[in-house]
């Protein structure tokens, strides 16, 4: 028998690449749950090249409310659940908090009663979707193990600890089939062009500035950067071989801004960027809170036999080269 797949938000950026993995690589059905918020997008879906709609079903539900009886009906039982929905901008939890809280504690909550009152007993495995956030900022050659202490340091972090933390706790007071991810900077086609990379294409297109955390190239924001179809494939892994309570860090490569700029610059210009293109924006005045470096370490799923199927240069090379395409460019907004 054909096995079930919840993903909630799944039309958010993230999730539509697990949709895409899923259908390419299993002969699951697909559920996505989903509310359709600005980061979610069903167009996203039906625009990826082997959707097909009798393996995908979408039901519209916002998970600060619980999942009714009549919703229920609407999903079924299900053997997996990745569950991505969330709020996930920092700059948006600096202005209001209380939406990320809503979203990632309660809505995570949520999720998690309804599992425990109607999917215990068929659900194989559930995979939480966490960030390297909420370890704080790493120290130059440091790299956060998955048993690291949480020092959050902006409210969507913090949020996201939160969600960590009820997950976990569901698994441990319940027997619930629960495993946790940390993953990082994700890039890819579709994704909303208020990020890094959507949002560095879209200036230098426009002629405009591109403005870098940091103070110069060698004096900047550090991030570890990975494809979101290499996250999809590293959950794909994790269904089968992951255990209940344990977490996993998802990890890519580590850059920084300037470097990861000057990768598009050379797809798009076809040369490196020059000094006066560049707006270097001071970390704490921008942001408060900022941290300079986040970084994981990811030895756990590679000592399991995981490791990511592209790597950066190449996921970043083709995912500008993508953006870029005429008929793609309705996704940077231009």
């Amino acid at each position: 028998m054909r096995k079930r797949f919840l993903i909630t938000g799944g039309c958010g950026f993230v999730g539509h690449h697990f949709v895409e993995h899923f259908l390419k690589k299993t002969d699951w059905e697909i559920i996505i749950l989903d509310s359709l918020t600005y980061a979610g997008n069903l167009n996203r879906v039906t625009d990826i090249d082997v959707f097909n709609p009798k393996r995908v079903k979408f039901i519209w539900h916002d998970l600060r409310s619980p999942i009714s009886e009549t919703t229920h009906a609407l999903i079924g039982k299900f053997d997996y659940v990745i569950h991505l929905a969330a709020e996930s901008h920092v700059d948006r939890s600096l202005q209001d908090a209380v939406p990320f809280a809503e979203s990632n504690v309660v809505g995570t909550t949520n999720l998690l009663e309804y599992i425990k009152k109607y999917q215990k007993d068929c659900l194989i495995r559930y995979i939480g979707f966490n960030t390297d956030e909420v370890f704080g900022p790493a120290a130059e050659g440091v790299y956060h193990k998955e048993t690291d202490k949480f020092y959050p340091s902006n409210p969507y972090s913090a949020s996201k600890a939160g969600q960590w933390a009820m997950e976990f706790a569901f698994a441990h007071a319940f027997k619930l089939p629960i495993s946790m991810t940390h993953s990082m900077n994700i890039i890819g086609e579709r994704q909303n062009p208020e990020k890094f990379v959507p949002k560095t294409v879209r200036a230098i297109l426009n002629g405009e500035k591109i403005l870098l955390h940091g103070k110069n190239p060698s004096d900047c924001s550090s991030r570890c950067w990975i494809h979101a179809r290499n996250v999809a494939d590293a959950v794909l892994f994790l269904l089968d071989k992951a255990q209940t309570e344990e977490t996993y860090n998802i990890v890519g490569e580590e850059k920084t801004v300037y470097e990861i700029a000057n990768i598009i610059s050379e797809v798009i210009r076809k040369r490196p960027l020059k000094d006066n293109e560049i707006e270097w924006i001071d970390y704490h005045s921008a942001r408060p809170g900022h941290d300079k470096r986040y970084a994981l370490d990811g030895s756990k799923l590679k000592k399991m036999g995981w490791q990511p199927p592209k790597n950066l240069e190449e996921s970043l090379i083709k995912t500008v080269q993508w953006m870029i395409e005429p008929k793609n460019r309705k996704w940077l907004e231009i």
